[in-house]
């Protein structure tokens, strides 16, 4: 199957469907998995701790399939002091996509394009999105309510085409996304891709933990507290995980690489989309069952009469 628009034909991929770059979660077995079966499976570079590390893990990534990849890029010195060495390392692998998140994306714009790396960066706002627009990015992840981790504070329903009309780049739609039906939503709203995070934690290749996965699975949207007293910035976790870690972790604003590595092991970030995740499958069976319920919706929406 393939489903075509600006993004697919932008990356060379079958399915508008990217695998979100989760910390911790996202490491060769699902990135090759959602890449083999017709998405994009991308990692964040800070999953590895050092450079030779994010060299082999690239290399293995490439061992194992050919099919685009990507990779997110902290651009924030604070939270990713070697961001410049990372992308040293990415720009040599010519990765097909960089996706940057906290920071302004004009210093790599022009290093990126020159090996025919596509930019695309993470927003919450209209005022961020001008921003990475008037640097060059190639196409928008907007972050909506709703997503796991690092989400923004405004709904789909008006996120999504507020960015498609007032800065008319390609957008990618964060944010609940667990199925073929809110992929379909979001398509009807203006995005021309979907990105997919918390459906891919409970699959058999990502690296989270046995009890991380079954929490998500046995966890209702109700049960998502929203919060800036985790990692300094506003993000969506799972109550439960937070319960049980107990006060030890509401200390505001830390960036101690160390810290961070602490709090996202002991602390499980996920998104509203629990609500339609009832079971642990592999990662390609979620994307291409998202793509088929994602045509089989659409063939069904009530016609015109």
């Amino acid at each position: 199957m393939k489903i075509k628009t600006p993004v697919t034909e932008m990356l060379g991929i079958d399915l508008p469907i990217i695998g979100a770059p989760m910390f911790l979660v996202s490491y060769p077995d699902l990135v090759v998995a959602v890449s083999e079966a017709g998405g994009l499976g991308t990692f964040p570079s800070q999953n590895y701790r050092t450079i030779e590390e994010l060299r082999r893990g690239l290399e293995d990534i490439r061992s194992r399939t050919k099919k685009p990849i990507g990779v997110n890029l902290i651009l924030h010195k604070a939270h990713n002091p070697n961001w410049a060495k990372h992308l040293e390392i990415l720009l040599e692998f010519k990765v097909e996509l960089i996706i940057t998140s906290l920071g302004s994306p004009r210093s790599i714009i022009n290093e990126a394009k020159s090996v025919g790396t596509k930019v695309f960066c993470d927003v919450t706002t209209l005022r961020h999105a001008n921003l990475v627009a008037k640097s060059g990015a190639d196409a928008l992840v907007a972050v909506a309510q709703g997503a796991g981790g690092h989400a923004g504070n405004i709904s789909p329903f008006s996120l999504f085409p507020y960015l498609k009309k007032e800065i008319g780049l390609p957008v990618l739609a964060a944010g609940a996304i667990s199925g073929g039906a809110q992929m379909a939503a979001a398509m009807s709203l203006g995005a021309d891709a979907v990105y997919i995070g918390t459906r891919l934690i409970a699959t058999k290749e990502a690296a989270a933990s046995q009890e991380y996965k079954e929490m998500i699975v046995e966890s209702a949207p109700e049960e998502i507290v929203y919060t800036e007293k985790i990692s300094g910035i506003p993000a969506n976790w799972l109550k439960r995980s937070v319960e049980k870690a107990g006060d030890n972790f509401h200390n505001e604003g830390s960036t101690d690489i160390d810290q961070e590595f602490k709090r996202w092991r002991d602390i499980w970030s996920a998104g509203h989309g629990v609500a339609q995740i009832n079971s642990i499958i592999p990662a390609g069976d979620v994307i291409k069952g998202m793509a088929a319920e994602y045509a089989d919706i659409v063939n069904k929406l009530p016609k015109l009469v």
